[in-house]
């Protein structure tokens, strides 16, 4: 028997998500999409008799080469008796019933699907990883879970702040929640040894909030031989600001930490999570969001940001438009449509420079601004030095271009380049 995975029914929506999911498994093997509407809606029938009489159900899906041919099973799993057995003996080739096992109670449904050859490897693996993933409903509760948590610890530290504060002024009681926030969002931004283990890339970071609390965001993961990197900027800066970027953090790293690999998923779960936020807090923020997903010298971009650079080892510059490739994340509730990506194949000596407005509009006292073209000529400059020591190149020259004027906004610089 070759599992093909296991669906649990743990709420009514569970049932329309199984559902889709036999209709597009049974497709996927036969390619008959009558037998596979029919397969998936007597499932769902019973499936559905079976939740509203037991505490529990699950189905477990596999294939098996018999003296039939090839063949796809489907076994019912509740911790009850059966009811309406027969209704699955019109559409199944066979059904069986199972001994218990471990306290469930079980019936198998055999459907004949081929002669003699067993589905390639990669359809098996195509089958597998639809029938595990997560519905959106799914990846939303957690999502929301994690953020409910991360506005109760917040407040926590605002109650706390202000116990801590209750005899002092008014400014100075301020001071301390952003003083609070602002160590919180310094203390969640990657640590130069997490980097230096991504062995693939050379990669540097640096933020530097324009106030006490800043609204820009950065962070770069490493799970599986995948390193997802994120860039933001949220509209403004101050402790409203701040609080959304947290926010952004946690959901991507939930997010990754899933292995959610479509950046149409990825940024929409996002964005309804941050939105839903948003609105919570009354609030009027929004912010651009791109996702980086690099793997075996390709990167993959997606969302809405300022340019991407790409710079070659030969000294090609190429300029990346972000603008089709997503949509602000929180600024409205659906922007599925909106997502697209973008592939770029990194040699050696290659690498991409990441950057927030802070840095290109960054004006000096006669209010000129930094610019994207300058941006490039430093980088050029010294590209065939390390990712840090470019960087530090780069911040170096802008706060020479800025010299005695005052910072207006947060300044965010990624560089990463193929080792």
């Amino acid at each position: 028997m070759i599992s093909l995975g296991s669906i649990s029914l743990t709420h009514k929506d569970s049932i329309n998500e199984m559902r889709k999911k036999i209709l597009q498994t049974i497709k996927l093997l036969t390619g008959d999409s009558i037998l596979a509407a029919r397969i998936a809606s007597i499932t769902s029938q019973m499936s559905r008799s079976l939740y509203n009489s037991s505490t529990e159900v699950k189905l477990s899906l596999g294939l098996f080469r018999g003296v039939g041919g090839v063949a796809f099973s489907l076994i019912f799993m509740v911790r009850e008796s059966f009811s309406q057995v027969e209704l699955l003996r019109s559409f199944f080739d066979q059904v069986h019933f199972l001994s218990p096992e471990q306290n469930w109670h079980r019936i198998q449904g055999i459907l004949w699907i081929g002669d003699s050859s067993l589905p390639s490897n990669s359809l098996i693996e195509k089958v597998r990883t639809m029938i595990e993933e997560k519905s959106r409903n799914e990846l939303m509760t957690e999502l929301e879970e994690n953020n409910q948590k991360l506005l109760e610890y917040i407040n926590n530290l605002r109650q706390t702040t202000l116990l801590k504060e209750q005899l002092s002024q008014e400014n100075l009681r301020m001071g301390s929640e952003l003083d609070v926030l602002k160590e919180m969002q310094q203390l969640i931004l990657p640590k130069p040894e997490e980097l230096e283990q991504i062995k693939d890339l050379d990669i540097a970071g640096f933020m530097e909030p324009a106030e006490e609390v800043g609204g820009d965001y950065y962070d770069v993961l490493y799970t599986d031989g995948v390193v997802t990197i994120a860039i933001g900027d949220v509209t403004g800066h101050g402790l409203e600001s701040g609080i959304l970027m947290v926010m952004t953090q946690t959901a991507v790293r939930t997010l990754q930490g899933m292995k959610e690999k479509d950046p149409v998923r990825f940024l929409d779960t996002l964005n309804q999570a941050i939105y839903d936020n948003i609105q919570r807090m009354e609030s009027e923020k929004n912010l651009t969001l791109a996702i980086l997903n690099y793997s075996n010298h390709q990167i993959s971009i997606s969302g809405q940001h300022e340019e991407m650079i790409v710079f070659r080892k030969g000294g090609k510059i190429e300029r990346i438009d972000t603008m089709d490739l997503g949509f602000p994340i929180g600024l409205h509730d659906e922007i599925t449509d909106f997502i697209d990506h973008h592939f770029v194949d990194l040699e050696t000596g290659d690498g991409i420079v990441l950057y927030t407005d802070g840095i290109t509009e960054a004006k000096n006292i006669n209010k000129q601004q930094y610019g994207i073209e300058r941006l490039c000529e430093i980088t050029s400059l010294y590209w065939e030095r390390s990712a840090t020591e470019i960087k530090e190149e780069i911040i170096k020259d802008v706060y020479q271009h800025i010299g005695e004027q005052k910072v207006f906004d947060d300044i965010t610089l990624v560089v990463l380049k193929q080792n």
